[in-house]
């Protein structure tokens, strides 16, 4: 969009096909182009309803409104006759159609009234404004870039570097907080000049500016007053999570569900299952070297237990190859979690056989999965104990390399710095030597402040309190950061109905000691789950997809990827990392007397490859000639 002048096309010829062209991936199926003095819009589209008439961009019936969106509105039926009641006219079934005329009903807040997951832009032009929002949980992404009077946004960093427009300069404030929680917290991003639109936020710009608002606010912790039976909120938790399912079984194309054999994508192929009349096509991946960690035998069980047409693939990542660059390509900014890898691989395979697929992220950081959380939980428990006793034995831990991180927790005494303690990577000593040039100057202390920030009013209770940070947090940047763009690499669409707003604002009123019963994590969603499914899914411990191989994995690259990219006189994280100590961590961590390191080692490792590969790679293609096909509205 073009902020502020005479109002003219913003983009110089080409411009918005290499960028609309550069996320071809996420739809190969359909583009459009719209061009206007002021605006201009591009949207690739993967047809699930209406599949021959869903074009997009969508306009309103004078032709003055005009939107695109990447993503799904599961309530659009409902709205829909909502609009027709009050005159408005459709020309397709599409779910994008009702933008404009909502729009035009309900003003800029529309979305307040949408149910579902995207990334949308709209175009006013009687009002010569925009409108830019993104789902309530940031399921779907969506960037930002202010460069030379214009205002860019798109789905994926690579679509911005397309346009040629921006600089390729580092943002080091951001560097610091992804090597410290291996992934990048919005509104951060790798680049200095992009920035990302937050979780339930909109972004209106016209002639009187540009403003940032929230439609909505992720839940602080209010369990009910007063409070129900723990039957009560299981059987409430069940209806709405079977809801969510039955508004995403959405579709005119091949449908199935993601399923890992764990206890939360079993729950949701359980209620596909009972919803639908056909049987649920289910995919699972896993690892030979995972040994007792690879979850395929139970996830056969699962689909034997409800009749699904079910898949698997077994990989080795040893025998395997693995393209850390094509990875990289893929997660679009650098990622310090090897489920993605993972996640690649399932989602091709589902890609082979569907083109929409159900899946159960989300459930551990609403419902309390994690070790962290049982951590969390036994701070509650201790806190009868004295503080001069729980300090006493936090500094006994402290100088412990295997008890370091629990001594802090433990002697954490806030919110912020109690998920830096069981999340991040860089304690002091480690910062101080580690870090060089551009970050030398950091007092490590930003990140905890900007997530204190996070924290007003939210109750110190430490589980809860952790929960609504991850939510905020690595919920958003790290398991919907690979989770988005590992699926729409391979052109599959992957709902969550864990994510459903309806879900997460009543996740937020189920008291803390239900989501973990002593230290039994997920204790409400395992009764609300019994009877559904097999005993011995419910009754099985955690298992994170892929986790429990990233140290082996690191071990195995020791003599590939991570000398390829990190022992190398011209490695670009040299700029900010002192080369010596890195090669110290390495190191320790092949000959086994130190791997405490391993989510840093990883940190880097994808980051130099980002810098190396993925940079390179976005910016050349900013260079491509322009189509000739292209459809101009002239001023």
């Amino acid at each position: 969009m073009q902020l502020g002048g005479e109002p003219r096309l913003p983009l110089p010829a080409g411009v918005l096909d290499r960028m609309t062209d550069a996320l071809e991936h996420r739809g190969p199926d359909d583009r459009g182009t719209y061009e206007a003095p002021g605006v201009a819009l591009g949207v690739r589209r993967l047809s699930i309803v209406d599949v021959a008439g869903g074009h997009q961009p969508v306009a309103s019936e004078d032709g003055f409104v005009w939107a695109v969106q990447n993503g799904e509105l599961y309530n659009h039926e409902t709205l829909r006759a909502e609009l027709a009641a009050s005159g408005h006219r459709f020309r397709s079934r599409c779910d994008t159609e009702i933008i404009p005329h909502l729009y035009e009903q309900q003003g800029p807040r529309f979305p307040e009234r949408l149910r579902g997951k995207f990334g949308l832009a709209l175009w006013d032009g009687r009002g010569r404004r925009l409108v830019l929002a993104r789902d309530r949980l940031g399921v779907k992404p969506l960037y930002l870039a202010r460069v030379e009077g214009l205002l860019l946004f798109a789905s994926e960093l690579k679509s911005l570097l397309a346009s040629g427009l921006l600089s390729d300069e580092l943002d080091y404030e951001a560097l610091e907080a992804y090597l410290t929680l291996g992934f990048f917290p919005g509104p951060l991003s790798p680049l200095a000049q992009v920035r990302k639109l937050g979780p339930g936020e909109l972004l209106l710009a016209g002639p009187e500016g540009v403003a940032q608002e929230r439609y909505w606010h992720y839940p602080l912790p209010a369990p009910d007053s007063p409070r129900r039976s723990q039957h009560e909120y299981a059987e409430g938790l069940l209806a709405e999570l079977e809801e969510a399912v039955r508004l995403r079984l959405m579709s005119d194309v091949p449908l199935g569900a993601m399923l890992s054999g764990g206890l939360d994508s079993s729950l949701i192929v359980a209620l596909m299952a009972r919803n639908m009349s056909e049987p649920v096509k289910t995919f699972s991946v896993g690892f030979a070297e995972d040994g007792d960690s690879n979850e395929l035998a139970d996830a056969r069980l699962v689909a034997s237990s409800f009749g699904t047409d079910h898949h698997e693939l077994e990989l080795s990542y040893l025998g395997d190859t693995v393209s850390l660059p094509e990875l990289a390509w893929a997660l679009d900014e650098p990622l310090a979690d090897l489920s993605a890898l993972g996640f690649l691989a399932l989602s091709g395979l589902a890609a082979e056989h569907v083109t929409v697929a159900l899946a159960g992220q989300g459930a551990d950081e609403l419902l309390a999965g994690y070790k962290k959380y049982q951590a969390a939980r036994l701070v509650t428990l201790l806190d009868p104990v004295p503080r001069s006793v729980r300090r006493a034995g936090a500094a006994a831990l402290g100088g412990s390399k295997r008890f370091g991180r629990a001594a802090r927790t433990l002697a954490a005494g806030d919110p912020a710095t109690r998920l830096l303690a069981m999340s991040g990577q860089l304690d002091g000593p480690l910062r101080g030597a580690l870090l060089r040039g551009p970050l030398a100057s950091s007092d490590g202390d930003r990140l905890r402040r900007s997530i204190a920030g996070l924290t007003e009013g939210l109750v110190d209770d430490p589980l809860p309190a952790t929960l609504y940070l991850d939510g905020r947090l690595s919920l958003v940047d790290d398991l919907l950061q690979y989770f988005d763009r590992a699926s729409m690499a391979r052109s599959l669409e992957v709902r969550v109905p864990f994510l459903d707003h309806k879900v997460v604002e009543y996740c937020a009123r189920i008291p803390a000691d239900l989501k973990i019963r002593g230290l039994r994590t997920k204790h409400l969603l395992k009764e609300a789950a019994r009877g559904l499914l097999p005993d011995q899914i419910v009754d099985k411990r955690k298992i994170g997809f892929f986790r429990g191989a990233t140290r082996a994995w690191m071990s195995a690259q020791v003599e590939g990827a991570i000398g390829e990219y990190l022992l190398t006189p011209d490695a670009r994280c040299a700029e900010f990392l002192d080369p010596g100590v890195l090669r110290r961590l390495i190191e320790a961590h092949a000959s086994g007397r130190d791997r405490s390191h391993t989510q840093l080692l990883l940190a880097v490792l994808m980051l130099e490859v980002w810098l190396t590969t993925f940079l390179p790679r976005a910016t050349a293609s900013a260079t491509h000639t322009p189509r000739a096909d292209v459809v101009r509205v002239p001023a």
